[in-house]
């Protein structure tokens, strides 16, 4: 959690969408390229320090010119070290410019840092050392030390401070090179006082004898060098330490600083695997409602070709399916008929909520009359903004744990189908499988690259029903699926093998509903969506992709490897990084933030629907945390089978009980039925329509 908070530091210092990673490094590093910063996994207790680390490499990020200056410049001469000191003095100078409030933090950390003795300068005479050591302490400790410079140094050192552009601190670094370079080594030869020849002696010579002289103090002098450089001097012979040289090209704090940060990293800790969700092709991964439906009605004629003498058998079932779905579809018009009034009334609401009114400009005649007590005589106009173009996206678990709760929940979503079809707004319902593509021995096109996240080439999305058809091809669309869902609870054998049950690839489907989304706003021009997830249970986690040889192998190839807490879900689009869990409703809860913070104009909502009540209690225990809570979901599932979740990665995750889905409200009793009887068939009537009255309340509230 605390490097999840620094990377969104990083990435708002630098206001883009940064790759920040925590790897087990010894530094920190910027690719100016990529955009990716990496960051060790380092053992601070200083929030100061730490932040002042962060904003540097984000000073990096944002300010320092990504091209090659040793090559591009030609200034190979130029030590790296004399680049880096001058550069982070002009990176860090911009960063306190743009946020003032960094000032305090780089004081506090490089306070921390000089306490801990980072620069390895504790006792040290620092007017000896070497003047890039002292440029680099001037420039990050400030007024934590005291250092000095002559009048020529001045010149380097405001040139280091007012350097502005990346060429500027260049610059900065080539003069303090300059200046070392140019600086005396040895100390200037004193004249030798007694062998010149005054100018009062030199009177009266000619010129002869000028030069004879000239030539004879030229010998003088070369022999008394010979002597002296023979003759070993005093603090030669005694060693002395105040006479030791200091090497100019080296910068020993820049040293010592990037020793101590490398001793800070951690490097025994796990080493983060970050991965990205795959590139999918939503030509190859989604199937068309008109591939399926043209597939099942030919294998239905198929099987009545193929087996003739039970013709009448599989005819009559069919025909007892259709006249079931007919007589449910009238029976939900109630249902329907209540959306829509409630729909069209919390429209209607959030629309007056919305409007203003304004004054015109123009007399209001009828308000004349009133002049002497009422200074508000103009017309008046309202103005109603116009409400958001809707559009919901269906996802319908197609595994085999939902054969018994597959009807039920075909009921609930048939209800929100008609809804949408009565009031105009677009749908698509997908399918996630693993069967489609297996029974017909082809694969998907889907992405094998290294750091992501594994989908399974059976994996794909059958797009069931979908409002791009007119009514006479939706209902037909409707009833084969409802032909389906029977086939799975009559235990028939009328269902294709293609569109067989298979398992529970609901993580698989959650990715590529960040292809989905986009494409069906696209294609239908809405400007809000709503996602709903129908399932019964958690899914696996899937595998992360990995490039790895084996002892045996001669190349490398794409290997699938678990997920476990140290893997790392890396988001391209919103620059987020959330670590992922190996625990199935944790794995999942995280693919879902991830989605909702890519598509934040879009609802989703979630029902998992319990077979016979299920182990409602253990839902309860594993989502909602505080006691009250509990208390109050428990109640409302024994009262009305239902209860909600908030924090399970939807705006809301309806927990409903699948007989609670029968929408079985009809008040029917036998003849002669006991008053007792008919008083508890009245009572269930009454609490499936307020239990479905409530779903439907808390889906419109979201959806309007």
């Amino acid at each position: 959690m605390f490097h999840e908070i620094k990377g969104k530091l990083a990435r708002l210092l630098a206001t883009e969408n940064l790759i920040v990673e925590h790897r087990a490094v010894e530094t920190a590093q910027f690719d100016v390229v990529r955009r990716v910063l990496t960051l060790p996994n380092w053992k601070i207790s200083s929030v100061d320090v730490y932040d002042l680390l962060v904003s540097h490499e984000v000073g990096h990020a944002l300010f320092t010119d990504p091209r090659n200056w040793s090559v591009e410049l030609e200034w190979s001469d130029v030590p790296q070290t004399f680049v880096n000191i001058t550069e982070d003095a002009r990176i860090e100078k911009l960063m306190k410019r743009r946020y003032a409030g960094l000032c305090k933090t780089f004081y506090r950390g490089y306070s921390d840092l000089n306490d801990s003795d980072f620069f390895d300068i504790e006792g040290e005479d620092l007017d000896k050392f070497s003047f890039a050591d002292r440029i680099n302490l001037h420039f990050k400790l400030g007024t934590h030390v005291n250092i000095e410079f002559s009048e020529k140094e001045m010149v380097v050192v405001d040139a280091v401070e007012n350097a502005e552009t990346f060429d500027d601190a260049l610059m900065a670094a080539k003069l303090l090179n300059d200046f070392v370079n140019d600086e005396p080594s040895t100390p200037e030869i004193q004249p030798q006082v007694g062998n010149t020849t005054s100018e009062v002696e030199q009177e009266g010579m000619t010129h002869e004898e000028m030069l004879e002289e000239a030539a004879k103090r030229e010998e003088e002098n070369r022999e008394t060098e010979q002597v002296t450089e023979q003759v070993p001097s005093e603090s030669d012979e005694t060693g002395s330490e105040d006479d030791e040289t200091v090497d100019e090209q080296e910068s020993k704090t820049a040293e010592a600083f990037e020793n101590h940060l490398k001793n800070l990293a951690d490097m025994e800790v796990h080493e983060n695997n970050y991965v990205t969700i795959p590139k999918i092709d939503l030509n190859h991964t989604v199937i068309s409602a008109k591939e399926i439906h043209e597939y099942a009605e030919e294998e239905w004629q198929r099987w009545f070709e193929e087996r003739k003498e039970y013709h009448s058998y599989y005819t009559d079932m069919l025909a007892r399916q259709d006249d079931e779905f007919k007589k449910f579809k009238k029976d939900s018009n109630k249902e329907v008929n209540y959306l829509i009034k409630e729909f069209e009334c919390k429209k209607s609401a959030d629309s007056y909520a919305r409007a203003t009114t304004s004054r015109t400009g123009v007399l209001d005649c009828s308000k004349l009359h009133t002049y002497k007590y009422n200074e508000d005589l103009f017309k008046k106009v309202t103005t109603t903004p116009d409400g958001k173009n809707h559009g919901l996206i269906f996802v319908l678990d197609w595994s085999g744990s939902m054969a018994n709760s597959l009807i039920p929940t075909i009921k609930q979503l048939y209800n929100l189908i008609w809804f949408c079809r009565k009031v105009g707004i677009p749908y698509d319902v997908y399918a996630f499988t693993s069967e489609w593509n297996y029974k017909a021995g082809r694969f998907s096109n889907i992405e094998k690259k290294e750091g992501t996240i594994s989908v399974s080439d059976e994996f794909s999305m059958l797009n069931l029903l979908t409002s791009n058809v007119n009514n006479a091809s939706a209902n037909r669309q409707m009833m084969n699926i409802w032909r389906l869902a029977s086939s799975f609870t009559d235990h028939s054998g009328l269902c294709p093998a293609r569109l067989y049950l298979s398992g529970t690839p609901l993580n698989e489907a959650i990715i590529t509903l960040h292809y989905i989304i986009p494409d069906f706003k696209k294609r239908n021009g809405v400007q809000k969506i709503n996602c709903v997830i129908l399932t019964d249970g958690e899914a696996q986690v899937p595998s992360r992709t990995v490039m790895m040889k084996r002892s045996w192998e001669c190349d490398y190839s794409v290997r699938n490897r678990r997920i476990g807490d140290s893997t790392i879900l890396r988001n391209l689009k919103t620059g987020t990084v959330r670590p992922l869990s190996w625990i199935y409703s944790q794995f999942t809860k995280c693919m879902l933030t991830d989605l909702k913070e890519t598509f934040p104009n879009t609802n989703f909502i979630g029902f998992r629907i319990l077979e016979h009540g299920g182990s409602y209690s253990a839902m309860i225990r594993q989502y909602i945390d505080r006691w009250e809570d509990q208390e109050k979901a428990i109640r409302s599932w024994r009262k009305e089978k239902t209860f909600t979740i908030k924090n399970a990665g939807y705006d809301s995750y309806f927990v409903v009980g699948n007989s609670s889905l029968s929408n079985s409200t009809e008040f029917a009793v036998n003849t002669g039925a006991s008053k007792a009887t008919i008083k508890n068939a009245f009572k269930r009537s009454l609490s499936s329509k307020k239990m479905n009255k409530r779903i439907l309340n808390e889906f419109i509230s979201l959806v309007a």
